[in-house]
């Protein structure tokens, strides 16, 4: 179940909404509930009265609905987010997010293949592992999942618009490639995960060292995290 924007501006029909997904969740028995930006859907505690008190019970309902002990070993609840420092503390303690994960970019050229080749099967661009094991000194590092994803959809289009092979496509594709991650963005965001992981064990050897780092966002200091 992929929970999405379930707010509306009349008072109470926001809340009321919330509670008719609540209500599908147990009367599935059991599910998975999924949500995409989690840093913005969740709400805050605090919001002000911006939009008169809604986040905060927003946030009310689904805390106490995640922290729910009937829901347990029925209910799981997968979070993803770029910004997790923005997500709640208290919503985040064991209880409510048990497991952190981090989703860093690719450390290897190794990974970048297995990457980009999962991402060619799923668009269904003809490659073969001959042809990828040629182009892997030409495959960038650091590569995320997103930038990965647009290089195989940009070789898809040459490839069927140019009728040449999936192979000839992606290393037109991979000359001259910039990663469209700002160097200093990346580096921010590889930071934020890290420290949020519940596990080392998660994080390649190559990013262990930014765990120590004491380089909080202003949210962070603002909000005392």
């Amino acid at each position: 179940m992929k929970l999405k924007n379930f707010r509306e501006k009349w008072v109470g029909s926001s809340e009321g909404n919330l509670e008719k997904i609540f209500r599908l969740i147990r009367a599935l028995g059991r599910c998975i509930v999924f949500i995409d930006e989690a840093d913005q859907t969740l709400g805050r505690r605090d919001s002000g009265n911006n939009d008169g008190g809604l986040s905060g019970r927003l946030y009310s309902m689904i805390a106490q609905e995640m922290s729910d002990t009937s829901n347990w070993g029925k209910v799981v609840w997968v979070l993803a987010s770029s910004r997790p420092d923005l997500i709640e503390v208290d919503l985040k303690r064991p209880g409510r997010i048990d497991l952190k994960v981090p989703i860093l970019p690719t450390t290897s050229r190794d990974e970048s293949r297995a990457l980009i080749a999962a991402l060619a099967r799923r668009y269904e661009l003809p490659i073969s592992p001959g042809e990828l094991q040629q182009l892997e000194p030409l495959l960038p590092l650091m590569l995320t999942p997103g930038a990965a994803e647009v290089l195989v959809m940009k070789a898809y289009r040459v490839a069927r618009t140019q009728n040449v092979s999936g192979g000839a496509a992606l290393s037109d594709c991979l000359t001259g490639y910039q990663n469209p991650v700002p160097a200093d963005v990346l580096e921010k965001q590889i930071r934020l995960a890290v420290r949020e992981a519940s596990d080392l064990s998660f994080v390649p050897d190559l990013f262990k060292h930014k765990e120590g780092s004491d380089e909080l966002t202003q949210e962070h200091r603002d909000r005392g995290a």
